[in-house]
C-alpha cells in the first residue's frame, strides 16, 4: 500500500476517534463525522468521466461498475428493511455504466456508503476489499461515494488497492433515500433486491463481517 499526505492526516484524524467511547447502540461514538459544508461538497466540478481524472481512475484500478436494469421499478417499501433500493442512477466512480441502484438484481450486494472526508470509512475499507476478494464468486461489492471530490476518492482507493467499484453520489441523495446519518453505512442486499439488514457506523472486524454476511445473505466463508 502506497503512503500518502492524504492518507497520513486520515490516519491522524482515525487516532482520535480510536479513542471514543461505545454508544448505547453499540457504536462507537464519534464513529461518524459530519459531511463537508456546503462549500466544500460544491469544490469538486468535474464529473468522474471528466478527462482531467483519467490519470486517477487508471492509477486507482477499479474494476467496472456493475450493471443494472434501469427498467425495474422499485420494491416496496423503498429504503427500508424488506423492501428494495432507490430508484437512483448514479455515475460510476471509475469505468463502466452508471447504475440504477433499484436495477441491481440477481446476485446478492453488498452496499457501502463511504467517503474519503471521512476517517472511520478509511480505516474500514481494507476489511471492505478483504470480504470482496474472499466472496467474488458470491456477491458483489459496491460503494457509494457520497458527497465527495472525485479526485480525493480515487486517491483513496488507488492507495488502498480497493478493487472493488464504487458510484458518485455528489448531492447526498442516499442521505434521505436510505436514511443515511452519515457514513459509512453498509447496507446486505438479497439477490432478488431487498435490503436484508443494515450496519450503521465502522465494521470493526473481518469475522464481524463475515457474521454480517452469513446473517443478512446466508453466505459462508469459502
Amino acid at each position: 500500500m502506497r503512503g500518502s499526505p492524504l492518507l497520513m492526516s486520515v490516519a491522524g484524524a482515525a487516532l482520535v476517534l480510536s479513542a471514543c467511547s461505545s454508544a448505547a447502540d453499540g457504536t462507537v461514538a464519534g464513529d461518524r463525522i459530519e459531511s463537508p459544508t456546503p462549500a466544500q461538497t460544491t469544490m469538486n466540478t468535474s464529473s468522474p468521466r471528466d478527462p482531467a481524472l483519467l490519470p486517477l481512475v487508471i492509477a486507482a484500478g477499479l474494476p467496472d461498475c456493475p450493471d443494472s436494469d434501469p427498467g425495474l421499478a422499485p420494491l416496496e417499501p423503498v429504503g427500508a428493511m424488506g423492501g428494495g433500493l432507490p430508484d437512483l442512477t448514479l455515475a460510476c466512480l471509475g469505468e463502466g455504466p452508471d447504475v440504477t441502484l433499484s436495477g441491481l438484481r440477481g446476485t446478492p450486494l453488498i452496499i457501502n456508503v463511504w467517503a474519503s472526508w471521512c476517517p472511520p470509512c478509511i480505516i474500514e475499507m481494507p476489511l471492505l476489499a478483504e470480504a470482496a476478494r474472499t466472496y467474488a464468486d458470491d456477491l458483489i461489492m459496491l460503494g457509494i461515494d457520497m458527497q465527495d471530490r472525485s479526485e480525493a476518492a480515487l486517491d483513496i482507493a488507488a492507495a488502498l488497492d480497493l478493487g472493488f467499484p464504487s458510484v458518485v453520489d455528489q448531492p447526498g441523495q442516499v442521505r434521505a433515500a436510505l436514511t443515511v446519518p452519515g457514513p459509512p453505512v453498509t447496507f446486505f442486499v438479497t439477490a432478488d433486491g431487498r435490503i436484508a439488514g443494515r450496519h450503521d457506523g465502522r465494521i470493526p472486524d473481518q469475522a464481524t463481517m463475515d457474521e454480517l454476511i452469513s446473517d443478512y445473505l446466508g453466505i459462508s466463508r469459502p
